[in-house]
């Protein structure tokens, strides 16, 4: 579930298992980010949660099946001034033993290959090329990972364009986090402290003893 903002979904794929209920689905709403959290300029909030598929991948399919998600919540937030889009998936799974087993199966060497695949097959020949390597991020919560691709896409104008698109995964007790940070290339060195901070917001979301 680590990439429900990547994933376009596949057939074959171990997609987990969903079982939505009342008090967890009203934790993963209250997880989310608002626009209170963002500065001057920026605009959005709470949308549709999209279905959540496992990555499939040439070579990566990890399972996902046996792993129970009882809470989904989205959002998205754009800073139009500077071309931003900020996404944001929160999930509340049975267990935190669960959380730390899909970070274990998916934070894996073959998730960069697989990330790239996943922007480049779902971009209807927009994404020209791109490349995905591991992101120095400071830790966030009990466990975490970070990637930056970095694409060449097509224009609206028939011309190019150089953006990356950042992923943060982690996770805190049952609940497991993933932060899609798009922006034109030359934003690229302010975004980390920018999804650092983000981070740290969400995982203050989180309750204590949110074991139960």
């Amino acid at each position: 579930m680590l990439l429900a903002l990547a994933c376009t979904g596949a057939a074959l794929a171990d997609n987990p298992t969903v079982k939505i209920n009342a008090a967890d689905q009203a934790k993963a709403d209250a997880s989310l980010v608002t626009l209170k959290d963002f500065g001057v300029g920026w605009t959005g909030g709470p949308k549709t949660p999209s279905k959540l598929a496992a990555p499939s991948c040439p070579g990566f399919n990890p399972k996902e099946s046996d792993l129970v998600v009882t809470g989904h919540a989205e959002a998205r937030f754009t800073y139009s001034r500077g071309g931003v889009i900020f996404d944001q998936d929160s999930q509340v799974l049975v267990t935190p033993a669960a959380v730390k087993t899909d970070f274990s199966r998916t934070i894996q060497p073959k998730l960069a290959d697989c990330l790239a695949y996943q922007l480049k097959s779902s971009s209807r020949g927009s994404v020209l090329s791109v490349s995905v390597h591991k992101l120095a991020l400071p830790a966030v919560g009990a466990i975490s990972a970070a990637y930056r691709a970095t694409l060449m896409i097509k224009t609206a104008t028939a011309g190019t364009a150089k953006i990356v698109s950042d992923f943060v995964f982690f996770g805190q007790g049952r609940y497991e986090f993933s932060i899609n940070v798009v922006a034109p290339a030359s934003e690229g060195g302010q975004l980390v402290p920018f999804e650092t901070a983000m981070a740290k917001i969400l995982v203050k979301r989180v309750p204590a003893g949110n074991v139960a």
